[in-house]
């Protein structure tokens, strides 16, 4: 009868088979999954199904950190990473519509941007840059696509990098310095704005 009545830390569960990182995960999924869905929904007006989407987000977040014992405040750390999940979410969505709602404002734009010409301008545009970011240091290609392409402010990559916002800053210059340095080696035939 003994056996039958184990604690889940004795040898003989089967929960020992299961790293300990992975029951933590469990256990807070279970603890908080609810609750967070319920927040972002009713703190920003999302589908069921999108706060689930996000939660699970801010639980993949954690996870590394997790493991590391890098985090306090566990349910204080998702709901920050839920908030944060949420804002990326609702910002790229805007970002979408205004771009349908300018193709759809004026159709011409989009044939135009379709010639033969500009297809090959752009190719060429595009590898110009990807030789730029592939000869960089991988920290800073990295810094400058998270916030180029992923539209983080200095602030955020700091936080998530462990890094000071100025550092962030500086990378992303060298890196965009680095970019306009390519395209003016090529006869600069792509000046302007990156």
């Amino acid at each position: 009868m003994a056996t039958a009545l184990a604690s889940p830390m004795t040898p003989d569960s089967d929960d020992r088979r299961v790293p300990e990182i992975e029951r933590d995960l469990d256990f807070y999924y279970r603890e908080y999954q609810q609750e967070l869905c319920r927040y972002a929904v009713s703190k920003f007006g999302l589908s069921y199904s999108e706060a689930e989407d996000l939660v699970q987000e801010a639980f993949a977040r954690m996870a590394p950190q997790l493991q590391q014992g890098d985090i306090e405040h566990v349910r204080a750390f998702l709901y920050r990473s839920v908030h944060n999940a949420t804002i990326d979410a609702l910002r790229k969505g805007q970002v979408r519509e205004s771009y349908a709602q300018s193709v759809q404002d004026d159709p011409d734009r989009e044939q135009d941007s379709r010639s033969p010409e500009r297809v090959a301008a752009g190719r060429q545009f595009l590898g110009l840059i990807s030789r730029a970011l592939w000869n960089m240091p991988h920290k800073r290609r990295r810094l400058l696509l998270m916030n180029r392409v992923d539209g983080l402010s200095y602030a955020e990559i700091a936080r998530r990098e462990g890094l000071s916002a100025t550092v962030v800053k500086k990378h992303v210059a060298k890196a965009l310095a680095g970019c306009q340095e390519a395209l003016r080696v090529n006869g600069g035939k792509y000046g302007g704005e990156i």
